[in-house]
């Protein structure tokens, strides 16, 4: 995407804002306040930088302490399109209408002009031309291409720079005149992407963040300053039209397609929205809480909030088949009543000093090489729910593979549409340049397959990986890097087919005659038969990165 990168050294700084505390009126109800939503799209915000930079700001919608009575859903597992690149303009469309790019026609930046608006307008015009109300309907932004973004005679647009816009709307917020519905879109993160990239480690990505969480801050301010607070009913609600990797953002099934999903406000629940929400859930979430009956619209997007994740926090002892610290020269399986394993090859070694926990596995890798560890009987392993599992290890890998060899395998990997799954090593993927890590695993109809990816891989520097299948039906694909920033990525569960009855391989494939193995040192490995949570998967990358092994969080 070209756009016009705005000089950011001049308007970098963070102003102080002064906390605004009003009285909490418990007894107010729904149907004597008024509605106001403001829903914000931060372009190129991928879902890992939720965690990975001090946003105070959306940290306070997030975390239900913005006001007295209001709440925050949240979900770190969001997606935007599947039927559009993760461009610009086909999320943007969506996001304004509440419907998928099949609807929109805009699949691509370009498309925006010639959208099918007039049978799929914005939730602003449809707010703004309720009958027998008077509510105003604003969209603000600072991407040109937004001129055409489901235009509507009864929707005021209003263009102008990131930082000009924050003035606007932060001032005009805080007067009577403030319209009901707002669209309110900040261009900066994709800015700091495109520049330096969109890891949140790129210096640039987490200044651009850090200023439009300034700016939301600002906007947070004015609204709660509102004389007429007390009496009006504000949604907030935040997500990113796409995320992206290295400097582009134009790749399927990555953490481009990872986006952020908040709502806050007096009538969701505190705590994770379940699954997998897509960004276009907002503008739909936006319509109900005007009070618009969104069932017969036959929109895309669904009303989200209302329900939380209810999972319990079971111990991560449970549903453990295996872990293999790797300490002594004989491998071994400790996790009590573990699956039996069998090392083959005479050069793959255990209890190798230099470990990221004590010592480790190392595999030798190359062409033609068969230098393994089978875990033995996962041919038929149980899963819950049919296919929920968690792998989670600490790998160091030099910066050249030969192929894309297996980390940890149990299907035919010449054909990544065969049943099964693969961690791999030295994979490219769609629209990625560099080799990296990624995660497959087959479907059901024979021609289907999804490919997870990718990560850099930080050559000779010890690496924590997961991927987990949990019974949301998300799939988890983490990265934990040596700078202790903890990635992510998500996708559906779909119709995955992850027991292929082959055993699962550490080192090779599920047929173990893969013509590539992995040339890797592996630490701490473990495997559930459960699915575990990100913020699950995070402690255990937390716990290594101070030299704690697994063993440590079972007690």
């Amino acid at each position: 995407m070209n756009k016009k990168h705005n000089r950011l050294s001049n308007i970098i700084r963070l102003a102080t804002c002064c906390v605004v505390v009003l009285a909490f009126c418990g007894n107010v109800t729904y149907a004597q306040q008024k509605p106001k939503a403001l829903l914000i799209m931060l372009d190129g915000f991928r879902a890992d930088a939720m965690d990975n930079m001090p946003i105070p700001n959306i940290n306070k919608l997030r975390n239900g302490t913005w006001q007295p009575g209001y709440k925050g859903a949240c979900s770190v597992t969001g997606w935007n399109l599947e039927d559009a690149r993760p461009s610009s303009a086909a999320n943007h469309a969506s996001i304004a209408t509440g419907v998928t790019a099949a609807k929109t026609k805009v699949y691509n930046n370009g498309d925006t002009k010639n959208g099918n608006y007039a049978e799929w307008p914005s939730w602003l015009a449809r707010v703004a031309t309720m009958p027998g109300k008077n509510y105003k309907a604003l969209y603000v932004y600072s991407w040109g291409e937004n001129n055409d973004t489901a235009r509507h005679p009864a929707v005021t647009f209003h263009h102008g720079s990131d930082e000009a816009n924050a003035d606007f709307l932060s001032k005009l917020l805080a007067t009577p005149e403030a319209p009901d519905a707002i669209l309110y879109f900040i261009d900066l993160p994709d800015h700091g992407g495109h520049g330096e990239g969109f890891y949140p480690h790129s210096n640039k990505y987490h200044e651009t963040i850090a200023l439009s969480d300034a700016f939301i801050g600002k906007m947070m301010d004015a609204i709660a300053s509102r004389p007429t607070f007390t009496d009006e009913d504000w949604m907030i609600s935040i997500t990113g039209d796409h995320g992206g990797y290295a400097k582009s953002h134009g790749m399927y099934g990555s953490t481009a397609n990872t986006v952020p999903v908040l709502v806050a406000s007096k009538h969701v629940k505190q705590g994770i929205i379940p699954g997998i929400p897509k960004s276009y859930d907002l503008p739909v979430t936006a319509l109900a809480h005007f009070g618009i009956d969104v069932k017969p619209l036959n929109l895309d997007g669904k009303v989200v909030g209302q329900e939380v994740s209810n999972l319990t926090q079971r111990p991560l002892s449970e549903g453990l088949v295996a872990y293999l610290p790797f300490d002594a020269e004989v491998p071994a399986n400790v996790a009590p009543n573990g699956l039996a394993i069998e090392t083959i090859g005479d050069k793959i070694q255990a209890g190798v000093d230099g470990g990221k926990l004590g010592k480790c596995l190392r595999i030798p890798g190359g062409e033609n090489v068969r230098e393994y560890i089978v875990l033995k009987g996962t041919e038929n392993l149980k899963l819950e729910n049919g296919n929920n599992f968690t792998a989670a290890m600490w790998v160091r890998v030099p910066k050249k593979q030969v192929g894309d060899p297996a980390i940890l395998c149990n299907k035919d990997w010449r054909d990544g549409k065969q049943p099964g799954f693969v961690l791999c090593g030295a994979a490219q993927t769609d629209g990625v340049h560099e080799p990296g890590f990624k995660f497959n695993f087959g479907r059901k109809a024979d021609t289907r397959r999804t490919d997870m990816g990718t990560f850099d891989v930080d050559a000779d520097q010890w690496t924590f990986y997961a991927v987990s299948i949990t019974p949301e039906g998300v799939v988890c694909f983490c990265q934990g890097k040596a700078d202790g920033h903890f990635y992510w990525m998500v996708d559906a569960v779909k119709d995955a087919i992850i027991n292929s009855g082959m055993n699962w391989n550490i080192g090779q494939d599920g047929t173990t005659n893969y013509r590539f193995n992995i040339q890797a040192d592996v630490d701490d490995f473990a495997l559930w038969n459960r699915g575990l949570s990100v913020p699950e998967l995070r402690k255990i990358f937390e716990a290594g990165k101070k030299g704690q092994p697994l063993s440590t969080l079972l007690k």
